[in-house]
């Protein structure tokens, strides 16, 4: 079950899908449906566990169909099939919270996503491609979590393994620079700042500060058109967007590129209909619908879908539906920093990793469906976020039992996954 799981994970930055009428498929809803049949037929989930995590997601997912419903059925049909696929990962992951080994979870993510690293480098190097590797719409996504899987694995490795992760890091950063990947280096620029300042924001805000000079400097230097653009609109995001000099001139600003301007226009839009419509919002996926009635004449690169979860559901579900969204965010933020203090007052780990683990997590997953359009993988990424306490508390309880099996009479101080990261503990 385990391998199922982690497996249906990285389905999602596979390039196989299914284009149907109604849906559109790819291997993660097979993987789940055969976890679920596997798990109630065996007997396996004989006790089912409905943690708080898990219900904290229905009363969005519950508002989310509502919302669809209103706009059409088969719109709100076509929600309810992603709802329950993503509903019954949720509750498959719920189920295992209690036998899952979290190590060795990550340590599979960690490899299939290099594997997937690898062949899409090698892809766009075959196919002409030395920089913006970011025509595979799936596999890119390895990009923003890689980093975030790999911080994991060093906040928690044993100190005989770090410096071989610390230069695995090192690596991934010209990577990413390369990829044009942007949210994926600003993760990787928290997640440096974070792992190095042993997660003291005092000491990360000139940490992150000092990351954007010696990436202004580097932009000085460099004499890539592509990577230097990539580093401009990190830089100087204000400047650029200017969706109306496309409209007037059929073209794009100088220095602007086609992800800026289409957001720009996305947020124009997004905030009149939110003014229109603020407590419920216009329906779950009218916003398209209205591109494409209402500006069928612009280009079809700015009729895309809103790029930000959080913006699109205040835009589509409203008030109502955002507030049940952030709620879930700040109950795992709270249940998560209650589980860790728990875990340092017993020794588990240390001070740093009871710090860094919030950060390392919620963060950058935050920071990616806040840039993200909306689909399967936004909504699994917020039921791993809902239900993180549980599997942080879990494999803590998880790895005490081991430790007192095997050491019965060395439980003073106990560790989980690995030597605690140097810090005071108060």
């Amino acid at each position: 079950m385990r391998y199922l799981l982690t497996f249906a994970i990285l389905s999602l930055f596979l390039p196989i899908r299914l284009g149907t009428g109604l849906v559109l498929l790819r291997p993660f809803e097979l993987i789940v449906l055969l976890a679920l049949i596997i798990g109630l037929a065996t007997g396996r989930w004989r006790n089912l566990a409905f943690s708080v995590g898990f219900l904290l997601l229905l009363p969005f997912f519950g508002w989310h169909l509502v919302s669809a419903f209103s706009v059409d059925a088969k719109n709100g049909l076509r929600e309810l099939l992603q709802m329950s696929t993503v509903g019954a990962f949720a509750f498959a992951i719920a189920q295992e919270a209690r036998w899952l080994e979290t190590q060795k979870a990550v340590n599979i993510l960690l490899f299939g996503m290099v594997l997937i690293l690898a062949y899409t480098i090698s892809w766009h190097v075959a196919h002409g491609y030395s920089v913006g590797w970011k025509h595979l719409t799936d596999p890119k996504l390895v990009f923003t979590f890689l980093p975030i899987a790999l911080a994991g694995l060093l906040l928690f490795a044993k100190r005989a393994k770090r410096r071989g992760l610390w230069f695995a890091w090192a690596g991934i950063l010209p990577l990413l620079l390369l990829s044009g990947e942007r949210k994926a280096f600003l993760i990787c620029l928290f997640l440096t700042a974070a792992l190095l300042m042993r997660g003291r924001l005092a000491a990360m805000v000139p940490a992150i500060a000092a990351g954007f000079v010696g990436l202004f400097m580097l932009s000085t230097t460099m004499d890539n058109a592509y990577v230097e653009k990539q580093m401009q609109t990190i830089l100087d995001p204000l400047s650029m967007g200017q969706y109306e000099y496309l409209v007037a001139t059929g073209k794009y600003a100088p220095g602007d590129t086609p992800s800026n301007v289409q957001r720009a226009f996305a947020f124009t839009l997004s905030r009149q209909l939110i003014s229109e419509h603020p407590l419920m919002g216009v329906g779950t996926n009218q916003f398209k619908n209205i591109i494409d009635t209402d500006f069928s004449g612009l280009p079809g690169e700015l009729r895309l879908g809103i790029h930000g979860e959080f913006q699109r559901i205040l835009t589509e579900n409203g008030i109502i539906g955002l507030s049940l969204y952030i709620l879930i965010w700040i109950a795992a933020w709270f249940r998560l920093s209650r589980t860790l203090s728990w875990a340092l007052s017993h020794g588990l780990i240390g001070a740093a990793q009871a710090r860094l683990l919030p950060l390392v997590l919620l963060v950058p997953c935050a920071f990616y469906v806040g840039t993200e359009a909306s689909g399967t993988r936004a909504f699994v990424t917020l039921s791993l976020v809902s239900l993180l306490p549980e599997l942080t508390r879990h494999g803590l309880c998880l790895s005490l039992r081991r430790t007192r099996r095997s050491h019965p009479g060395s439980m003073r101080h106990p560790r989980f996954l690995g030597s605690p990261l140097a810090g005071n503990t108060r």
